[in-house]
């Protein structure tokens, strides 16, 4: 693919980065998007220099609607033709519902809803003329378990799980694959990743995951054009359980598993972040 452009979004860390070098260990070109004052140059750089391919960086805020219309036309601009696009950017967090202000869940559903469904819709006919062509939108265990203090959050992954199988159907026969990528925890940040290895149970600090092998994973699925890709035995077995399970036990195991998060959240240190090496 290698006179392919893949575009994705929130690149600049976490799962993103992991994405966007995934995808260039594949030969793909690269358009990566990310908040203003991501410092997406230094990732550019690192790309450019150990893969060889092609990189255009656009920094745009994408939970304010006319930014995913302007993003589009940036891409035009500069000759590009989208065959890969990877909508991971996205809001997420941990907290009960009365704890955020009403414009914090409105800017939620902004970016995890709103702006996937306008950047799969822009970059349609790219992606038909370019076929075989590919979707992956980036969901969340979160959209299928329906977890406490993950309201609004589950809630968008949850139409991100259905609005991708259902365009899957759709695009079947234009030759565009669309995937939804469900991960669950992962070590994305250094203050998560504190709080990963502290709180929880045993089971539950087994299946968070590096987000650089939820990359890989993430990728080769896609091009295998795999509908569902959930990462993980641990995640995969969480799955089983919640079909196999009656509600009462599982209501039960999930308000243990928020009770004891509660009791240890607040043994997190308030340590500096540490810098993490890409790993090639």
């Amino acid at each position: 693919m290698c006179n392919k452009y893949a575009l994705i979004t929130g690149a600049s860390g976490g799962l993103g980065k992991f994405l966007a070098i995934e995808c260039a260990r594949k030969n793909m070109n690269l358009v990566l998007v990310a908040l203003p004052g991501s410092d997406l140059n230094h990732l550019k750089n690192y790309i450019i220099k150990t893969f060889n391919v092609n990189v255009l960086c656009i920094e745009t805020d994408l939970s304010e609607e006319k930014n995913c219309y302007q993003l589009y036309q940036q891409v035009k601009d500069h000759n590009i033709s989208i065959s890969v696009l990877i909508n991971n950017a996205g809001i997420g967090g941990t907290f009960p519902f009365d704890e955020k202000e009403a414009g914090y869940y409105s800017k939620v559903i902004a970016l995890n809803v709103i702006t996937p469904t306008i950047l799969c819709r822009l970059f349609l006919p790219d992606l038909k003329q370019n076929a075989p062509s590919f979707i992956m939108n980036v969901s969340s265990l979160a959209g299928i378990l329906h977890l406490p203090h993950k309201q609004v959050y589950g809630a968008t992954k949850s139409y991100l799980l259905s609005f991708s199988k259902s365009l899957r159907k759709e695009l079947r026969r234009d030759k565009v694959s669309v995937s939804v990528l469900c991960p669950g925890g992962m070590n994305t940040y250094w203050r998560l990743t504190m709080e990963n290895r502290m709180m929880g149970t045993w089971i539950s600090r087994q299946s968070v995951m590096e987000p650089s092998d939820v990359a890989a994973i993430g990728i080769e699925k896609m091009m295998e054009k795999k509908e569902l890709i959930i990462t993980g035995f641990w995640n995969r077995c969480f799955l089983l359980w919640n079909q196999l399970f009656p509600k009462r036990i599982k209501d039960g195991l999930m308000n243990y598993q928020m009770n004891k998060s509660k009791r240890k959240k607040s043994l997190v240190p308030a340590l500096q972040p540490q810098f993490i090496t890409i790993k090639k």
